[in-house]
């Protein structure tokens, strides 16, 4: 005779149910903790100080003329112009070439490299306000312009670029009376 006790186990329904929730954690949980990569912001942090060392040597290389540096245009963008002549019209200035990708010279953190997850805010500090425009002239002479291109005053201490990335922030510091770029 069969004991009145009987075996107990899952049905595949109860484990059809566990396995479907478990793969709706999981996929909640997959972005939360990819966009966390730090890698992603050392990345952005190097190709921003990168830009800005290459807007400095590109006012030496093309002698007498100006470089601007531009945060403002595209959110996520920073952009590298230049000119022979420095005026703060807009006339005359070319978006400067990435010498390796022959490409405009435009950090885009919104794209699909950083997966969008990157932000960016450039913060060349005038009189304690952060404006989103430098221009480099011969000789390392940093100035910040507001949008609409009005001469503010000399490149003020703490400037730089601010990366986010979730809870993490850093900033590419540029120092304002050498120009050197440095990252954390």
């Amino acid at each position: 005779m069969k004991s009145a006790q009987s075996s107990r186990g899952f049905t595949l329904l109860e484990t059809l149910i566990a396995v479907v929730l478990i793969g709706i954690v999981a996929l909640a949980a997959v972005p939360l903790l990819s966009s966390q990569n730090p890698t992603k912001l050392d990345v952005a942090a190097a190709e921003v100080g990168n830009a800005l060392r290459f807007a400095i040597g590109e006012v030496e290389r093309i002698g007498g003329g100006c470089v601007w540096v531009d945060g403002s245009i595209v959110p996520g963008h920073l952009r590298v112009y230049s000119s022979a002549t420095c005026s703060s019209s807009s006339s005359g200035w070319v978006v400067v070439t990435d010498p390796l990708t022959k490409r405009a010279l435009d950090v885009d953190t919104s794209g699909p490299a950083f997966s969008g997850q990157v932000s960016m805010a450039a913060k060349f500090f005038q009189g304690g306000t952060a404006y989103a425009k430098l221009m480099i002239n011969p000789g390392m002479l940093m100035q910040v312009y507001n949008d609409s291109f009005l001469l503010l005053g000399p490149l003020g201490p703490g400037s730089g670029v601010v990366l986010t990335l979730g809870p993490q922030t850093v900033t590419v510091a540029i120092n304002e009376s050498t120009g050197l770029v440095t990252l954390p």
